[in-house]
């Protein structure tokens, strides 16, 4: 009788706990706050203005090598890192990624008296990444190709109670428009709070709702060949322990897409006493230097999943342009081998470009 009794009891608690988690279920996303389109903004806007608007899309290969060769010839004097910028952080699995910190270094290093005389740099011809061809009406059939990129400002470190801005750049590569497109953040409340945005309601873009672990942003319409982007703020928790990484990736899909989530690249960032901030995504590079012939082994996860990138060399008399190339694997990850055969005695750079997220690092190494 009495274990008649304890199975009843133990069947009534499971379908006591099966009610509740279907009651959880339910009520969760009636919790969540849902924008409406043209009504008061679930967090303060800031429309971006024509000044504010970047002028260009992501840059192909071709125009990122010109860049690197303007800003070469422009800076005869190396340029320091900012104070703070290369982390020494401990050992530590969920920092691994984040231990060193390669900021750019494109100009003439000092002249050792050992050097050839420099040398002209002549145009750069890498393989280009050429665009999709506007298609005012779309063929049936056609269909939007989108990606999100994310930046944020600071890069590096982010002082406690300070705002974190990241750009969301959001691209279509397809031949076809996408009627909206959601991005998805997480959203840690512990760490820090959506403060405001800059999205231009005018295109539709707006945050669509927010909930106790994410937050949604709505582009509008976005038709072939084009781009947009806007700025979300985060007030980061003022109490938050030193060197503490602000994970952040999105996650996105658009109308008429596939049904599966896209992810962006992943923009995390570390929480210290100020600020400290890098035009590119942070790489890692082993050994740091070496004698003409080394091995080195480049490695970067920050880009998109999947894409394919290219490479190239600063020099200190030029910008070579390099056959490496790769792809990313699904978690935006890569791994290249630079052999430095030939190369005199100096100080180099290697940069990697992602050609689908537009995205730009460099490592340093010096040949002895």
């Amino acid at each position: 009788m009495m274990r008649t009794t304890s199975h009843a009891s133990r069947r009534w608690r499971l379908v006591a706990l099966l009610l509740i988690a279907a009651l959880v279920a339910v009520l969760r996303p009636a919790l969540a706050q849902v924008g409406v389109p043209g009504r008061s903004p679930l967090v303060p806007n800031i429309e971006p203005t024509d000044a504010g608007l970047l002028a260009d899309g992501p840059l192909n290969e071709a125009a990122a090598v010109a860049t690197a060769l303007a800003a070469f010839a422009e800076l005869p004097q190396p340029a320091m890192p900012p104070e703070g910028a290369l982390l020494d952080l401990p050992a530590d699995a969920s920092l691994s990624a984040a231990n060193t910190v390669y900021l750019p270094l494109i100009c003439r290093s000092i002249d050792s008296g050992n050097a050839p005389p420099p040398a002209t740099p002549t145009p750069v011809t890498p393989t280009p990444v050429t665009p999709t061809p506007e298609t005012p009406t779309p063929k049936p059939g056609s269909s939007a190709n989108i990606a999100v990129a994310l930046r944020a400002t600071p890069s590096i470190w982010v002082a406690r109670g300070a705002l974190l801005e990241y750009e969301i750049r959001v691209v279509n590569y397809g031949d076809g428009g996408a009627h909206g497109i959601d991005v998805t953040l997480p959203y840690y409340r512990g760490q820090y709070t959506l403060e405001s945005t800059s999205l231009n309601s005018k295109k539709g873009d707006w945050v669509r709702q927010i909930d106790s672990r994410s937050f949604t942003v709505r582009f509008g319409p976005l038709s072939a060949d084009t781009w947009r982007s806007g700025r979300i703020f985060l007030r980061v928790n003022a109490n938050l322990p030193y060197q503490t990484l602000l994970n952040i990736r999105a996650v996105y899909n658009w109308d008429g897409g596939p049904h599966d989530d896209r992810f962006s690249n992943w923009a995390p960032v570390l929480v210290g006493n100020g600020a400290a901030d890098a035009p590119y995504i942070w790489m890692a590079i082993t050994p740091d230097r070496g004698l003409t012939g080394t091995t080195y082994r480049i490695f970067s996860n920050r880009f998109f999943p999947e894409e394919m990138i290219s490479t190239w060399l600063n020099t200190p008399y030029g910008v070579r342009p390099l056959s490496l190339r790769g792809s990313a694997d699904t978690k935006g990850g890569l791994t290249l081998r630079y052999v430095s055969s030939g190369l005199v005695p100096g100080n180099y750079q290697i940069v990697f470009y992602g050609n689908r997220s537009g995205l730009t690092g460099v490592a340093s190494f010096i040949v002895l």
